[in-house]
C-alpha cells in the first residue's frame, strides 16, 4: 500500500492492488472517498484519521511516498515503523546469536531514532544518522560509548533490515574517552563484603569477587555450576555466548555449602543458586547492584563505583600479586588481551616498578 499527501486539499490519498477486505476497511473511516480518475481512496489528512488507518493496517508493508512530517501525525507513523521493523530486526539478532543485552540495546536505540527522525526509513541519508548522533551527545549529554553503541545498533539494523547503500561505511563515529576501570583496594572489598549481614547477599559479592563475575553471570549461577571437586565455577553462555572456567576460592565453597543449607534451595525447580521472588527465575541484576550499593554505604566507602568494580578489583590484585596477564585474561573471558592490558594501567605493582624504572634511569644521568 502506498500514501501520499495532496497538500491542496489536505488528504491522504492510499493506492493498493484491488482487495475487498481492505476497502472495506477503508469505507469504516470517517469521509473516505473512491477517486475513480486517479484510482486511489482518500479520506482527510488528521491525526485521528491516520491513527485509525494505521491500527487497521499496522501488519501491511506501507510506503510513504510523501514526506512523513507531511503527515498530521508523524509520530503515529514512527509507531508503526517500530511496530513492524523492529520485531523483524530482533528476529534476525537473535538468528545471528546476539546476546539478550546487545539485543535489548539495539531495539532501544533504533526505536529512539526512529522516532527521532519521523521520516520514512528508507529515505534514510547519512547526514540524518550524523545528525542524530550530534544530538545524543550536545542535547542530551550522553557519552561517546553510547553514540558509538547507537552507531553500532544502526549500522546493524541497515544490514539486516533497511540495506541502505553509501551510509554504514561513511559514518563518522566519536573518538571514545578512554577510561580507566574503578578499583577497591583489598581492604574496602573486605570492609563491603562483612558489611553485609544477610548472607545470600553476602555470597553474591564474594563471588563477584573472589570469581572476577560480571554481574549478570553471578545471578545465572546454577548450583550445577559450582565445581567443588576441581575448585572451579562453570560460566554458561557468557558476553559473546562463551562458555569458560574461573575460580573457586576455599573461602567462596565454605559460605555456598553454609548458605545452601541454610536457604535450602535445592528445592527449587531451576536450580538457580541465586532465585529471585519468582522461584522458577534468578535474582534480577538490578538487585545484585543494589546490594553493592547498600554495603558501600553502610561500610563509608565514598568512591563512586558499582558491582562491575568488584571484578575490576579481582583483576587487579591478581596481576599485583605476579598472575600472568594472558591468565587473567582467561579467568574474565575477555576477547582481546588488550582489554585485559587495561589494568597495568590501574595496578600498583606496574605503577611502582615504573617509578623504580625512572629513579635508576635518572640516577644513571646523574653519574655520567
Amino acid at each position: 500500500m502506498r500514501l501520499k499527501i495532496n497538500k491542496r486539499k489536505n488528504l491522504v490519498c492510499v493506492s493498493f492492488d484491488y482487495d475487498k477486505v481492505v476497502i472495506r476497511k477503508i469505507n469504516s473511516i470517517p469521509g473516505s472517498r473512491w477517486n475513480p480518475k486517479r484510482k486511489y481512496w482518500t479520506f482527510i489528512n488528521s491525526s485521528t484519521n491516520l491513527a485509525l488507518f494505521l491500527e487497521m493496517f499496522k501488519d501491511k508493508y506501507l510506503i510513504f511516498e510523501s514526506k512523513v512530517k507531511d503527515f498530521a501525525g508523524p509520530e503515529l507513523i514512527a509507531d508503526y515503523f517500530n511496530h513492524y521493523y523492529l520485531p523483524q530486526f530482533e528476529k534476525k539478532l537473535k538468528l545471528k546469536g546476539y546476546s539478550r543485552n546487545s539485543i535489548k540495546a539495539y531495539l532501544n536505540h533504533n526505536k529512539t531514532f526512529i522516532k527521532y527522525i519521523q521520516k520514512d526509513l528508507f529515505g534514510i541519508k547519512m547526514a540524518d544518522v550524523n545528525d542524530y548522533v550530534l544530538y545524543i551527545l550536545e542535547d542530551l549529554n550522553n557519552t561517546h560509548s553510547y553514540a558509538n553503541q547507537f552507531i553500532s545498533a544502526f549500522k546493524t539494523f541497515n544490514n539486516l533490515i533497511l540495506q541502505l547503500d553509501g551510509i554504514n561505511n561513511k559514518l563518522l563515529r566519536p573518538k571514545k574517552k578512554k577510561k580507566l576501570p574503578k578499583v577497591l583496594n583489598k581492604r574496602e572489598v573486605k570492609e563491603i563484603i562483612a558489611a553485609v549481614d544477610n548472607l545470600k547477599h553476602q555470597l553474591i559479592l564474594i563471588l563477584t569477587y573472589s570469581a572476577g563475575l560480571r554481574v549478570s553471570e553471578v545471578v545465572r549461577l546454577k548450583i550445577s555450576d559450582i565445581d567443588s571437586d576441581r575448585m572451579l565455577i562453570y560460566i554458561r553462555s557468557a558476553k559473546g555466548y562463551k562458555d569458560r572456567y574461573t575460580l573457586l576460592s576455599e573461602s567462596a565453597l565454605a559460605k555456598i555449602n553454609l548458605y545452601l543449607k541454610a536457604f535450602n534451595v535445592h528445592k527449587y525447580d531451576k536450580q538457580w543458586l541465586f532465585p529471585g521472588q519468582n522461584k522458577d527465575r534468578h535474582l534480577s541484576k538490578r538487585s545484585a547492584q543494589k546490594v553493592f550499593k547498600r554495603a558501600c554505604k553502610k561500610a563509608g566507602i565514598n568512591k563512586e563505583v558499582g558491582i562491575h568494580s568488584l571484578r575490576h578489583s579481582f583483576a587487579t590484585h591478581l596481576l599485583e600479586q605476579g598472575v600472568d596477564l594472558r591468565y587473567i585474561q582467561n579467568l574474565l573471558g575477555h576477547k582481546s588481551s588488550k582489554t585485559t592490558e587495561i589494568y597495568t594501567h590501574v595496578s600498583n605493582k606496574n605503577l611502582i616498578e615504573s617509578l623504580i624504572h625512572l629513579i635508576v634511569y635518572r640516577m644513571k644521568i646523574l653519574a655520567k
